[in-house]
């Protein structure tokens, strides 16, 4: 009979607090609603929806609840969803933990690149508390900076541990802080995975097919000797086994190894029905695997030796011992006792501690009195025992629960004195909102005293309440808080006691394209408009803060009636231009960025806060142009001082000075009759003007643009056109020069002449009808067609055959005439002269004929005349 090793198994702590929460809530009859799997399993799914659980559905019922899943949401979801309905959060606290961590490190100033996968419902909803944040499996390039390295909880730790060597090793210039958000009890059920994997003769892997953590479980037992098996409950083992031979075989054997694990999201139910079969079927020992290494003493060599392991049917004397050691060991820390424990690992999901049990305590973050920052280890705390985990050796405590009354008697101090409670928004209710004092006593906020809008997404940082009702009815305490009043109080303090110049602390809220809005104090907002962030003023609020960044601000302006703060960052900083003479003098070449450009000039940013007006004249040596054809916001440029007058924050600057007039040198770059590049910048009337260089053009007359008659300039030259040009003169001292687009080509007009001469035959398209003839365009030069020397009317396009009948040159082209009609003529001569010959030789032949007939002899036997 086989040896049957029992792993963890069962649900771990977030999950099962929400399935057996569902089950509460439809146990009660309540309409329930969630968005998805409240767990990756669909047999617990099922179990769900038969008792009433709603997915994924519209429903119109009055009172519905939406229950958020462990996986979380992002707020702006959840927000929406509260809109229409009331909302049970529950959002596993490991998971609820990573998501505040990625918020905090991103105020810190780091970037967020989570290891998991970006379709998952838990990274979708990290994504939404760190919009930036990137989710990815594959190491990608980033860029330079501060980057955290978090993880999805349910991945794989060699996975998690390989891909933060890769980004190291891919990114040396960034900076990393590693922070492994992977769940203690994935990592858990890992390392018996791979224990399995290389020990048993086949680990069967129990959990939903959706479930990240089974399969990765899977994966890993499957790696070793490739024996391990994938299932969701007991119908599937036996349709694997009805078709696996060897599966059977293996389970058959006496003398195998058959190792039994779950996934984080499968039931204790479906486990059990399958150890069950099993034994039944195959007969054999059940091992609990804590059990079965401290009888090998085998934990930290990660193997078991099966063939010491004796029968077990009669326990030995130090069985029994053991268990009555177990059995005391269970009554001096059970259930409900506060012990003192140490704490031995402080992690981001909560701490680790040693309260003296064999086994590993777990103090989860919503069972945790102080701030997880506040920890450390060897440090000393009370926790309470919730609830013991044998299978998997661990324990739930609670350290907030022995705090219970103490807190409740600060709680009625504060009531009685006027003072503030801490605490935090736990989610939204009929009324009002349920609210957690100091991590232990619930409070009732009512929505009237809250100072949240309706709709607006709910603050999970801790805060200040005002209690305003402390009534005790028998062992249950009613206590109603409320921020309203805090903030009035706060608010009046502030007005009373700040001024203009003083300098606070605030949060920056939100940022647009007006400036930033700061939160000051947690209950009064303040405006930094963009002109008070930097004496830069092309630098915006958008440009140095980042949203949840804590800085300190002046106060420029403060108006208690209207409750109006402006505030000012520019003002804490040295104002640039006290000593910009002693940096910088008339004369003086500098560098500077384009900041903005106007009509009059544009603006140049040299130093900090110091910007300079380069005004047009001082731009252009010629004829001013276009600045934008110069210079763009954002060119580096140099420049030269021409003024500074620091008590009106002014420097003028000179470009063209820096840059030198290009026409003292214009003759020697661009000689008469050499071929230049241009751009045509001007399509005038009469002609195109085109840059040499910038602050250098040339003017071409409409006669120099093409050989051929040019009617409309556009139809064959446009702005913004590149063209070679000849350069026809050059009149430095008027800064002139003309040019000619048509002789940087081949004249086409002397290549037409040397291979004609009047008398020839060439064939021209109609492009043009003129008074007294037509103009035709004939191997590329247009040659005139008189009305008088053709015979019918011509249509433009039309394509005709003629002779030349003048070839004259003028200038430097020719004056091509061509008639149609003389072609026509000479082909019509030829047809009739051909006709004549032909009706010549008929003649001549029909005579011949005639004259044979007359000469020839009698037929015999016929008379003659």
């Amino acid at each position: 009979m086989p040896n049957v090793i029992i792993g963890p198994v069962g649900f771990c702590f977030g999950v099962e607090r929400a399935v057996e929460r569902v089950k509460e809530l439809l146990r009660e009859g309540k309409n329930v609603l969630t968005d998805g799997d409240i767990v990756h399993n669909k047999n617990v799914m099922n179990h769900l929806k038969e008792l009433g659980l709603m997915v994924e559905e519209d429903v119109g019922f009055k009172d519905t609840i939406f229950v958020v899943r462990a996986h979380g949401l992002p707020p702006k979801v959840l927000s929406e969803i509260s809109k229409k309905y009331q909302i049970i959060d529950l959002t596993c606290p490991i998971v609820l933990n990573v998501f505040k961590l990625a918020e905090k490190l991103r105020a810190d100033g780091f970037k967020i690149i989570a290891y998991g996968n970006p379709h998952h419902a838990e990274m979708i909803a990290l994504k939404g508390h760190v919009e930036d944040a990137i989710i990815t499996k594959m190491p990608v390039r980033i860029e330079p900076g501060k980057w955290a390295i978090m993880s999805q909880t349910t991945s794989s730790k060699d996975g998690y541990e390989q891909f933060v060597k890769s980004m190291k090793t891919l990114n040396p210039d960034a900076e990393f802080s590693i922070c492994n958000t992977i769940c203690n009890v994935t990592i858990e059920r890992e390392d018996i995975a791979k224990k399995f994997g290389e020990m048993c003769d086949l680990t069967i892997v129990i959990g939903g097919k959706n479930s990240s953590n089974t399969k990765k479980l899977y994966e890993i037992a499957l790696e070793k000797k490739g024996n391990a098996v994938h299932v969701e409950d007991i119908e599937e083992l036996k349709g694997l086994i009805s078709v696996n031979s060897k599966l059977s075989e293996i389970l058959s054997n006496p003398n195998s190894k058959i190792g039994i694990l779950s996934g984080t999201s499968t039931s204790n139910n479906d486990v059990n029905n399958i150890v069950k079969y099993i034994l039944e079927k195959y007969g054999g020992r059940e091992l609990f695997m804590a059990e079965l290494e401290k009888l090998n003493n085998t934990v930290k060599e990660e193997q078991v030796n099966f063939e010491q392991l004796e029968d077990r049917s009669e326990p030995s004397f130090e069985e029994l011992l053991n268990e009555s050691e177990k059995a005391m060991e269970q009554n001096r820390v059970g259930k409900g006792r506060i012990v003192e424990g140490i704490v031995t690992e402080v992690t981001p999901t909560g701490l680790t501690v040693d309260f003296g049990w064999k086994g590993t305590g777990v103090v989860p973050l919503e069972e945790l009195y102080k701030e997880l920052s506040e920890y450390k280890v060897g440090q000393k705390i009370l926790v309470r025992i919730e609830k013991f985990n044998e299978e998997e050796g661990t324990a739930i405590l609670s350290e907030k629960k022995p705090m219970q009354r103490k807190i409740m008697e600060d709680i009625l101090n504060a009531f009685k004195e006027g003072k503030t409670v801490t605490g935090r928004i736990l989610e939204r209710i009929k009324g009002g909102y349920r609210v957690l004092i100091e991590n232990v006593v619930e409070a009732f906020l009512p929505g009237s005293e809250s100072n949240l809008k309706e709709g607006e997404e709910l603050p999970r940082e801790k805060m200040h309440f005002a209690v305003i009702n402390f009534e005790q009815r028998g062992r249950k305490t009613n206590v109603v808080v409320s921020r309203k009043r805090l903030f009035q109080k706060l608010i009046e303090e502030f007005f009373q006691t700040k001024k203009q110049g003083d300098v606070i602390e605030g949060i920056v809220e939100t940022i647009d394209e007006r400036g930033a809005f700061v939160k000051i104090g947690g209950v009064l907002t303040g405006f930094l408009p963009n002109g008070e962030v930097s004496y830069n003023s092309s630098v915006k609020a958008s440009d140095v803060l980042t949203a949840g960044k804590v800085m300190r601000f002046q106060i420029k302006e403060l108006d208690p009636e209207k409750r109006r703060i402006t505030l000012s960052l520019k003002a804490l900083m040295p104002d640039p231009w006290e000593n910009v003479t002693k940096k910088f003098q008339v004369g003086q070449q500098v560098s500077g960025i384009v900041t903005s450009i106007k009509p009059f000039g544009f603006f140049a940013k040299i130093d900090d806060g110091i910007e300079g007006l380069v005004p047009i004249s001082e731009i252009f040596w010629g004829k001013p142009g276009k600045i934008t054809d110069v210079v763009a916001v954002g060119d580096a440029v140099k420049l030269q001082i021409l003024e500074i007058v620091p008590e009106k924050r002014r420097i003028v600057l000179s470009y063209k000075s820096v840059e030198g007039n290009p026409w003292d040198k214009v003759e020697q770059k661009y000689p008469e009759g050499s071929i230049a590049t241009g751009k045509v910048i001007k399509v005038l009337p009469n002609g195109v003007i085109v840059e040499l260089e910038p602050n250098v053009t040339g003017f071409c007359n409409i006669s120099e643009i093409c050989w051929n008659f040019v009617d409309k300039i556009e139809d064959v030259i446009k702005e913004g056109d590149i063209v070679k040009f000849q350069i026809l003169s050059i009149d430095k001292d008027n800064k002139k020069i003309r040019v000619s687009i048509r002789k940087a080509k081949e004249n086409p007009w002397e290549k037409f002449a040397k291979s004609h001469k009047e008398g020839d035959t060439v064939t021209a398209k109609i492009i043009k009808a003129v008074d007294k003839g037509y103009i035709g365009l004939c191997e590329g030069v247009e040659v005139y067609i008189p009305k008088t020397q053709v015979y019918d009317n011509l249509n433009i396009d039309d394509e005709v055959t003629g002779k030349i009948i003048k070839l004259e040159p003028q200038k430097d082209i020719y004056k091509i005439i061509v008639s149609p009609k003389a072609y026509e003529d000479e082909n019509a001569l030829k047809s009739a002269k051909s006709t004549e010959e032909t009706n010549i030789a008929k003649v001549t032949m029909e005579g011949k004929l005639e004259n044979a007939t007359e000469s020839k002899e009698p037929e015999p036997g016929t008379a003659k005349d």
